[in-house]
């Protein structure tokens, strides 16, 4: 796992500000987000490492490519970030 560099924790399937800044940063270094509640649904721009809440995935019913990962394991993401942020 990478660690340092910007983490997004993506809490909504459609927000514009949240792809506009993802992109933005990625251009400058690397960019992780973890998608969370209705943004387990989310696009996320390319070039960005994604991870999928476990249990938003199980409870919506859904299929992902991102790999799902836990609570335990997104409170490591986010100890592990240079900076976090939460749309």
């Amino acid at each position: 796992m990478v660690t340092g560099g910007s983490l997004h924790i993506v809490r909504k399937r459609l927000d514009p500000l949240a792809v506009a800044v993802m992109t933005e940063q990625s251009r400058l270094g690397p960019v992780k987000a973890v998608l969370v509640q209705d943004g387990a649904l989310a696009d996320v721009p390319p070039g960005i490492q994604v991870w999928v809440s476990d249990e938003d995935v199980t409870a919506r019913c859904l299929t992902t490519p991102h790999e799902r990962i836990g609570y335990d394991e997104i409170a490591r993401l986010v100890i592990e970030a240079s900076t976090v942020m939460v749309w």
